[in-house]
C-alpha cells in the first residue's frame, strides 16, 4: 500500500532471488552444464555489424561449422592483432553471405571462407539467406540501438552467463531436466557469445557418434545391425570406396560469379582467402571419394580469383585429428589457430598487427 515499508520486503525478496538463481547455478556447475548462447539471426546480424565496422581490422570467418569449432577467435586476435568477426553458419552455405560482404562498400578487411566441396551453386538456397535477409532488413531499418539489437544482445548475455539459461531453457526446465534429472547429459557442443562453437568429444559416446558422422557425411543409407564396431568400420569403407563423384556441371559458370565476389571485396584492398580445414579417417574418405581435389579444390579455387590454403599441404596443420572425422575438439583449437594465423602471414595473405 502507499506508504507503507516497503524496503525490508524487497530487499528479502531480492536476496531470495539471488540465493536460489546462485543454488540452481551451482547445481548445474556440479553436473558439468555450461553456459551457451542460442545462435539466431539476431545475433549473427550483430556480429555481421561489426564485420562493416571494422573496415581493414576485420578478420571475417565465412563458411559452416568447421569455421565456428576449429578457430579460438580470441588466438586469431592475439595472434594477427586484427578483429576476428564469426560469420559461419551451422551446416550452411557460405555463399549469400560472401555475397553479402561483396556488395557492401565497408567491408575492407580478410576474409577466411571455409571451403566446402562440390561446385559452388550461388542460387542455393539455406539458413544463410535467412540471416542475411534479416541483416538487410534491420540494417536498412537505420539505428544501431533499436530494439532487436538491444534484445538480442541482452539474451546473449544472459544466456552465455547463466547456465540456467543455456540452450533456451529458463530456471524451471534447467531445474527439471537437468538438475532433478538422474540422467541428465551435460552439452558437449556450447556456442560463445561471439558464435564460436567449443566441442569437448570427451563428452560424447565414441566410436558411435564418430560413426554417426561418417555416415550423415557421406549421405550413407542406414547400417544393417552389425556384431561390432570393426564390422561397422568395414562396412562404412566399403560404402565409401563406391561412392559417386559429385557433378561438375556448371562448375566455371558458377564459379565465375563467385569469382566476382572476391574481385569486389580485393578492389576494396580486402583479401579473400579460401581454406579446406582438416578432416579424418572415414569422413575425409568420403569427402576424397566425392569430392576429388584435383576436379574441385584444384579448378575452384583459382577460377574464383581467391588465395587457397589446403591443410593438408601445410606440416603444421596437417596432423590435427578430428575426433568425429570432421571437426576439432577443444583442446586443439588454440593450437591449430595460432598455427593456421602463421600460415596465412607466412604466404603473405595476413600481416600480423596490420
Amino acid at each position: 500500500m502507499p506508504g507503507g515499508r516497503w524496503l525490508v520486503p524487497f530487499a528479502t525478496g531480492l536476496l531470495l532471488l539471488l540465493i536460489m538463481a546462485g543454488l540452481l547455478e551451482g547445481a548445474l556447475a556440479a553436473r558439468g552444464f555450461k553456459p551457451t548462447v542460442v545462435d539466431s539471426p539476431a545475433v549473427w546480424a550483430r556480429e555481421r555489424l561489426h564485420a562493416s565496422e571494422a573496415g581493414s581490422r576485420a578478420l571475417i570467418l565465412v563458411g559452416a561449422s568447421r569455421a565456428q569449432l576449429d578457430v579460438d577467435l580470441g588466438a586469431l586476435a592475439e595472434a594477427t592483432g586484427k578483429q576476428p568477426v564469426q560469420l559461419a553458419i551451422d551446416g550452411s552455405s557460405y555463399i549469400p553471405v560472401l555475397a553479402d560482404l561483396a556488395a557492401d562498400d565497408r567491408v575492407t578487411g580478410t576474409v577466411i571462407v571455409d571451403y566446402q566441396g562440390g561446385v559452388p551453386d550461388p542460387d542455393y538456397q539455406d539458413a544463410s539467406n535467412r540471416y542475411v535477409d534479416y541483416w538487410r532488413l534491420h540494417e536498412r531499418a537505420g539505428s544501431s540501438y533499436d530494439f532487436a539489437r538491444i534484445e538480442s544482445a541482452l539474451s546473449a548475455w544472459r544466456q552465455g552467463t547463466m547456465r540456467s539459461y543455456a540452450d533456451g531453457a529458463g530456471p524451471f526446465a534447467a531445474l527439471v531436466a537437468r538438475v532433478l534429472a538422474p540422467k541428465a547429459t551435460p552439452q558437449y557442443l556450447i556456442t560463445l557469445p561471439n558464435r564460436s562453437r567449443d566441442a569437448d568429444y570427451s563428452r560424447v559416446s565414441m566410436p558411435a557418434f564418430y560413426y554417426q558422422r561418417v555416415i550423415r557425411n557421406a549421405g550413407i543409407a542406414a547400417l544393417p545391425a552389425l556384431p561390432d564396431y570393426a564390422a561397422v568400420d568395414r562396412e562404412l569403407a566399403e560404402r565409401i570406396q563406391a561412392l559417386p563423384q559429385a557433378s561438375t556441371a556448371n562448375l566455371e559458370a558458377n564459379t565465375a560469379r563467385l569469382n566476382d565476389m572476391v574481385r569486389k571485396i580485393e578492389a576494396r584492398g580486402g583479401t579473400v582467402v579460401f581454406v579446406m580445414f582438416p578432416r579424418s579417417g572415414l569422413v575425409r574418405a568420403a569427402d576424397d571419394a566425392i569430392y576429388p581435389r584435383a576436379v574441385f579444390w584444384d579448378r575452384i579455387v583459382p577460377l574464383a580469383g581467391g588465395k587457397g590454403l589446403y591443410y593438408a599441404d601445410e606440416p603444421a596443420l596437417r596432423d590435427f585429428t578430428c575426433p568425429d572425422g570432421s571437426h576439432l575438439d577443444v583442446r586443439d583449437k588454440r593450437r591449430f589457430t595460432l598455427a593456421l594465423a602463421r600460415s596465412l602471414e607466412t604466404r603473405g595473405w595476413i600481416r600480423a598487427g596490420g
